[in-house]
């Protein structure tokens, strides 16, 4: 095995995809065995064959999977396609799965983490790695019960699977298994620290803090005891002008879908920042539908962002990812990203991608388009996210 980490990519849409993934993966990694192995599948693909090919082809690494809303690797972004990614170096990964998310999440996490060591001799660095089915509902409860689990010296990233907007069956995979209503987590043991970057890009609208008055899991009906849509369009008014949106014409659904996307909800996690929650759709009675739970009782800013914020905020994460692991040079990186910033940015999010592998240092990188980004770093109890950048990097050492 060749000295440090060695970090392949890869991406396929047609054809026998597993084995194009095989063949790209194994050319990057000149020949290494990897210790871990991630892949991203459209909904138009088969995950659970995607997942066993390659853990045929790498015998050893573990194989950790889900579906997506959107895929990419450093080159770009694609949709209906799968990405890749292979780590080659001194490491140990140890990965659990379970089924249960809904009803018993607190089950599903001991049941996942069952057998794996939480420490390892000689690697003094351990990150977590959270893929989930956010459709069970308990995204944000399972990130935090797993960083209690972990405890909370341990960094975690991860993010929510996908299925190309349809919103029907959202699938996580270790290995050959693939299940819905399930948890993957992850362990990895390494001699050096990686690092995760967390960034967002919004800013709140001035004048706009509220309260949630009435809500039901993910719809939220009213805000200081008026419609939640009324709340919004009036505390946004001024903004959405500068923007060039008149919110008293909006009519069409994708005319509301995209003013929501820009006036989102922020939640105060401390020091000056927020965990953001996806506004998505307005229902008939004036409430507004997101992309996950909002407790009643919940208290918020509405935030801002546009395109060139979301570019920036991109980069952003990759260079906080870069700080986190000691500012050295980076083989490359694993990223969660909000389907709702691909919304926002449209053809400019290979933008956001191929600035965020330059601020690694040209590395490669692979990921895909979330329903909900995880990220818990040391002392941060932020968790689930919503229209977020998730970056995991890997030291070159």
């Amino acid at each position: 095995m060749a000295n440090g980490t060695t970090v392949a990519t890869a991406a396929a849409g047609s054809g026998d995809v597993g084995q194009q993934l095989v063949a790209t993966l194994r050319q990057g990694l000149d020949d290494q065995s990897p210790v871990l192995v991630m892949a991203f599948c459209s909904t138009e693909h088969d995950l659970t064959g995607v997942l066993s090919t390659l853990g045929a082809a790498f015998d050893g690494a573990r194989v950790l999977g889900c579906t997506t809303a959107g895929e990419f690797i450093e080159s770009g972004d694609t949709k209906g396609t799968v990405s890749a990614v292979a780590v080659a170096g001194d490491y140990k990964v140890y990965a659990g799965m379970s089924a249960g998310l809904k009803a018993d999440p607190d089950g599903c996490l001991d049941a996942a983490l069952g057998g794996i060591p939480r420490q390892v001799d000689g690697y003094d660095h351990c990150t977590a790695v959270l893929l989930l089915d956010p459709l069970a509902g308990t995204g944000e409860m399972a990130t935090l019960l797993a960083a209690q689990k972990l405890g909370f010296t341990i960094p975690l990233a991860g993010g929510a699977a996908g299925d190309d907007l349809k919103f029907e069956e959202t699938l996580v995979g270790l290995d050959g298994e693939v299940a819905t209503d399930s948890a993957v987590i992850g362990l990895i043991f390494s001699k050096h620290k990686l690092g995760v970057g967390i960034c967002h890009g919004h800013v709140p609208v001035g004048d706009s803090n509220g309260s949630v008055t009435k809500a039901e899991a993910g719809t939220v009906f009213e805000v200081d005891g008026q419609p939640a849509w009324d709340f919004w369009v009036d505390k946004t008014r001024a903004a959405a002008a500068g923007a060039g949106i008149d919110v008293d014409q909006l009519a069409e659904a994708d005319e509301i879908g995209a003013y929501l996307l820009r006036f989102e909800a922020g939640l105060a996690v401390g020091d000056g920042d927020y965990k953001i929650r996806a506004p998505l759709t307005r229902g008939e009675s004036g409430e507004i539908n997101f992309a996950c739970a909002i407790p009643q009782g919940t208290a918020f800013e509405i935030m801002e962002s546009g395109a060139e914020r979301q570019v920036q905020s991109a980069v952003e994460a990759a260079k906080r990812a870069r700080e986190a692991m000691g500012g050295g040079s980076v083989a490359g990186a694993i990223v969660f990203d909000c389907i709702c910033r691909n919304l926002i940015l449209s053809d400019d999010f290979a933008t956001a991608v191929t600035g965020m592998s330059d601020a690694l240092g040209s590395a490669p990188l692979a990921g895909f388009e979330t329903y909900g980004e995880i990220a818990l770093d040391v002392g941060d109890m932020s968790g689930f996210h919503n229209t977020t950048t998730v970056v995991l990097a890997f030291p070159q050492d």
